[in-house]
């Protein structure tokens, strides 16, 4: 169970909210917050980029060793 002190020093105010907003439109002082973990992003990218090169070669053997059968009724 939780105590009702704890609710109140969570809870989001108005200004939190405003220096949220102000700070990703750029009408801040302060900065940007700057990327926690950029590895893993970048791994991410990374992983993604070779999944859909793997997928694209295959696609392409796929074709290439697939055997055409034409049927024709006579």
């Amino acid at each position: 169970m939780s105590d009702r002190a704890d609710d109140a020093d969570s809870r989001v105010t108005v200004s939190d909210l405003e220096e949220s907003f102000s700070r990703l439109t750029g009408e801040s002082d302060e900065g940007p917050v700057p990327m926690q973990r950029p590895a893993i992003v970048v791994g991410a990218v990374v992983v993604s980029g070779l999944l859909v090169l793997a997928f694209l070669l295959g696609r392409r053997l796929g074709h290439k060793r697939s055997t055409f059968v034409e049927i024709v009724r006579v």
